[in-house]
């Protein structure tokens, strides 16, 4: 079990540092359609940390409190400005796709745990397949544009 929570506060800091980015660029993005993506996505990034929270309380522990952020954290902020300051929208767009398949496979490492919670394991399905649904939309989106 101390397997498991430990990934599952690895998947609460990761949600945390992705809605942190979102949230600290999306005003700095020129493009209609990535302003709203970045701000939906910061929204339900938060609501997933919420959700995460609640399981690992729910399991009896006190999830780890982000007091500083990663490095993890400074270098996704750092590449995304980047390519802000740049305007290069199509590798920021690469990079956004690239985030979102981590956030996948970060959500499948932990949902392969064996003895995982039933609980645990439907809110993290819910969670990646919305990630992949949003990702799915956002290429379309961006195919149509481009």
């Amino acid at each position: 079990m101390k397997k498991i929570l430990g990934q599952l506060n690895d998947l609460l800091l990761v949600n945390f540092e992705v809605e942190k980015v979102y949230d600290e660029i999306v005003d700095e993005v020129k493009d209609d359609t990535l302003r709203r993506f970045f701000r939906e996505s910061a929204i339900e990034r938060n609501e997933f940390s919420k959700l995460i929270n609640k399981e690992i309380e729910s399991l009896g522990e006190t999830p780890e409190r982000v007091g500083a952020l990663s490095k993890n954290f400074y270098k996704l902020k750092t590449k995304f400005k980047g390519l802000l300051d740049v305007e290069n929208e199509s590798k920021l767009i690469d990079e956004i796709f690239m985030l979102k398949q981590a956030s996948v496979n970060k959500y499948n490492e932990v949902l392969m745990q064996p003895h995982l919670p039933l609980k645990v394991c439907k809110t993290l399905v819910k969670q990646r397949d919305s990630i992949q649904d949003t990702l799915r939309v956002f290429k379309r989106e961006y195919a149509i544009v481009a």
